[in-house]
């Protein structure tokens, strides 16, 4: 019974579903051309809830939704139904699927069929279009890393009222800068070029421009790009009077709305095979600099080491290069500065800073750095060198003699270390009235001997102590200043986040990958603060190549930044 209970249940709910219809007019059309699409629900007499949203991917909304409704009268019985319609426009060509909708009706849920739309590509021929929009890709065939630069003009002959909309695609599996956006900007007379095309003279102005950087190897489609446009054209049913004068065509005029496609392009990316071992992740072309804060310095003071990468590229994948410095010094990874020029191209300079303190005096060399990287000029390997860096280190000048020539050693970067008197001891014979005997020397000695396992440990403590607080000075001075200097926070908030765990030794490398960076960290931190810090990564990888106001900026912002000085603390 209840068996046959449960199967005329699912009887009725698949009837119902039955009754939802989805249909266009036509499933083959252009690129470039908007058409209807429908759901229809037979039998009811409320409105449905419908969520659109699946659909976003690939397509655009140009209008709706609109409502509708239906009655009918069969052999006496009244039957009603609902509808709600969309003009929607296509993104990229080829076989695309309409996917299946949800729909609410009464509190219940129900699913629409897919459709199976044909894109065909915009046709090539453009003499005969009085506007349109052209996209210019500098490469189709890259590797990853290399910086694709994609340029957007648009063209009219045609008098151009304004520029109702624009949606920007979305370039999924590629990092993105802005060369070049229009929004906020007043557009004047003199942004625009004169141009001609096959004999047909054109307005022509560059209306969005990006870099692109592949983030791994495939096939890629770029979307299309789509404008809404207001114009003022000439009424085709229109009779003109008045003898002909054309001083009565501007009663002709009408105002038009139009919907520009840009056509879709498709993006080749290969490997980068045979990596050499130390390569951080440098594509393009780049020249290297190494220099100290200064040539000279005195024992147990602190140096800045500066290595200045500079050239062409996105300098945002280039991880911090591994350094060999002399085994008597302490080193300690500093800041990292970024100076970008982002105006045809991407390119600007990375610095990474190391701070030591050398720990005995003499003439050291640091040894030239080679950085590999992929050459996109010569398509293959290549690499730069560093200049090697001397650097004397002299004795300390709080480092003094005693009357009787023994040296006594001092800090003054350790104040709280009490000077330490080096050299051979002065025994006095048994038999000096001096206080200071032979005696007196064994008894203090014996007793220093006996509290010396209570002085060593504070001691090494205090130092040690100073070494972490050092670091995680560092680390989170370091973090802050990558985010308080960022231009896009969803880009840059993960490096810094990377950058803090790096300089504080939970990790090895800044290159990684958000899976790998929260398996490294998930049982290194306090499980609540993780669940934070994999929602800020997983966030800032959603939204990173979206339009992001100022309000979620500041947000992700002071999260960050609360967040990783929580974690200083105890860390």
């Amino acid at each position: 019974m209840i068996r046959y209970l449960l199967f005329s249940l699912s009887l009725v709910s698949f009837l119902v579903c039955q009754d939802i219809e989805t249909f266009v007019v036509n499933k083959n059309i252009n690129i470039d051309e908007s058409f209807n699409f429908t759901v229809k629900i037979n039998n009811v007499d409320v409105d449905p809830e419908i969520d659109i949203s699946p659909i976003l991917d690939n397509f655009s909304i140009i209008m709706g939704p609109n409502l509708g409704s239906e009655y009918k009268f069969v052999n006496g019985k009244k039957s009603t139904s609902r509808s709600m319609s969309w003009t929607i426009i296509a993104k990229k060509s080829g076989q695309i699927k309409i996917p299946s909708l949800e729909v609410i009706l009464d509190g219940k849920k129900y699913f629409t069929n897919e459709l199976t739309m044909n894109i065909s590509k915009k046709r090539q021929d453009i003499t005969a279009d009085d506007m349109f929009l052209k996209i210019e890709v500098s490469d189709l065939d890259v590797r990853v890393g290399e910086q694709v630069i994609v340029t957007y003009t648009f063209f009219t002959r045609i008098s151009l009222m304004r520029i109702l909309s624009t949606e920007f695609p979305k370039y999924r599996n590629f990092w993105v800068e802005k060369l070049f956006d229009p929004s906020g900007k007043e557009i004047t007379q003199n942004d625009w070029n004169d141009v001609e095309i096959n004999g047909y003279k054109y307005k022509s102005i560059k209306w969005y421009e990006v870099a692109l950087f592949p983030l791994s190897e495939g096939v890629f489609d770029l979307d299309s790009m789509i404008m809404k446009i207001e114009t003022k054209e000439k009424d085709p049913g229109y009779r003109r009077l008045f003898w002909d004068d054309p001083f009565f065509d501007t009663f002709s005029q009408r105002t038009k709305a139009r919907i520009l496609v840009s056509e879709q392009k498709t993006i080749q990316v290969s490997e980068l095979s045979n990596q050499p071992p130390n390569f951080t992740g440098a594509v393009g072309n780049f020249t290297i600099d190494a220099f100290l804060s200064s040539s000279s310095i005195e024992n147990g003071n602190p140096i800045t080491f500066y290595l200045k990468l500079e050239g062409e590229g996105n300098l945002d994948n280039i991880g911090r290069p591994q350094v060999k410095f002399p085994d008597e010094f302490d080193i300690f990874d500093g800041e990292i500065k970024k100076e970008r020029d982002i105006s045809d191209s991407v390119s600007g300079t990375i610095s990474w800073e190391y701070n030591l303190i050398p720990r005995k005096e003499g003439n050291y060399t640091i040894q030239p750095i080679s950085i590999p990287f992929f050459d996109t000029q010569l398509e293959s390997w290549n690499s730069v060198k560093s200049n090697p860096v001397s650097l004397n280190v002299s004795k300390s000048s709080y480092a003094t003699n005693n009357s009787d020539g023994n040296q006594i050693a001092g800090n003054k970067s350790n104040k709280d270390i009490r000077y330490i008197k080096l050299g051979s001891p002065d025994w006095r014979a048994a038999n000096s009235n001096n206080i200071y005997n032979a005696s007196f020397f064994i008894i203090i000695g014996s007793f220093l001997i006996l509290l010396a396992p209570l002085f060593i440990k504070p001691l090494n403590y205090v130092i040690e102590s100073q070494s972490i607080l050092f670091k995680n000075r560092v680390a989170l001075s370091a973090a802050i200043k990558i985010i308080d200097s960022s231009d896009n926070l969803y880009r840059d908030c993960p490096v810094a986040i990377k950058s803090f765990f790096k300089d504080k030794d939970l990790i090895d490398s800044i290159n990684l990958d958000s899976l790998l960076l929260k398996d490294k960290i998930q049982d290194k931190i306090k499980a609540k603060d993780f669940k934070i810090i994999a929602s800020i990564l997983d966030k800032c990888s959603q939204y990173n190549y979206a339009d992001i106001s100022e309000k979620d900026n500041i947000k992700i912002q002071q999260k960050t930044i609360e967040l990783l000085t929580r974690i200083n603390h105890y860390v």
